[in-house]
């Protein structure tokens, strides 16, 4: 029997509508890093300079 990881961001932002994220399909890598980087691209979640991860409704408001 294999486990697979499902990997999930939080975002960081305060009182957040949708805190969570995920990638509803396997991909490879399978890492944070390249969660991230789909959610970025395809969602628009941001990861500041000091770390946080924050969804695309908390990016609008940092700007």
């Amino acid at each position: 029997m294999t486990a697979d990881a499902y990997l999930i961001i939080r975002c960081d932002g305060d009182d957040c509508p949708a805190p969570e994220a995920h990638w509803p399909v396997r991909h490879d890598p399978h890492t944070h890093s390249e969660l991230r980087r789909l959610l970025k691209v395809h969602r628009g979640w941001r990861r500041t300079r000091d770390g946080r991860d924050l969804c695309p409704s908390h990016t609008e408001e940092t700007r």
